[in-house]
C-alpha cells in the first residue's frame, strides 16, 4: 500500500514535509505497518497510490468523509466505493438466502375468510 502526502503533515512534534511517500506492508502478526513510521491513518489529504490503499482509507474514515478522499488517477473511484460500501454491509459476506427446511414441506396456514354479503343502501 502507498500513499503521498499532499500536504505537511504534523506528527509529535515532528513535520512530515508534502510529497513523502508513505509505504504500508502488512507484518507476520497481521499488524499494517508504515514507513516512516508514522501513526495510522494518514491523513485525509494524503492520495492513496493503489486500489489496497485506497480500500483502507474507505475502512479508517466514516462514509461522511469519503467524498474528501483522494485517489491517483488510474483507480475506478466508482468501483472502490461500490466495493467498500459492500464490504461494509456484508462483512462476513452475503448471507445464505437457503433455508433449513425445504419450501415443499414448510407448513403453510390458509386463513379462511367468510363470504362477504352485499348490502343495499337505503
Amino acid at each position: 500500500m502507498r500513499w503521498m502526502l499532499q500536504g505537511d503533515w504534523p506528527v509529535g512534534p515532528a513535520v512530515i514535509p508534502a510529497g513523502t511517500m508513505l509505504t504500508g506492508i502488512v507484518g507476520p502478526d497481521g499488524e499494517l505497518v508504515v514507513s516512516p513510521n508514522s501513526p495510522l491513518p494518514p491523513p485525509l489529504n494524503a492520495t492513496a497510490l493503489d486500489t489496497d490503499a485506497a480500500m483502507a482509507m474507505l475502512r479508517w474514515y466514516p462514509e461522511e468523509l469519503w467524498h474528501r478522499l483522494v485517489f491517483a488517477p488510474g483507480i475506478d473511484r466508482d468501483t472502490i466505493l461500490a466495493r467498500a460500501r459492500y464490504n461494509k454491509r456484508w462483512p462476513k459476506g452475503v448471507p445464505s438466502q437457503t433455508t433449513t427446511q425445504p419450501i415443499s414441506e414448510a407448513p403453510t396456514v390458509v386463513k379462511e375468510e367468510k363470504p362477504r354479503t352485499s348490502r343495499k343502501r337505503k
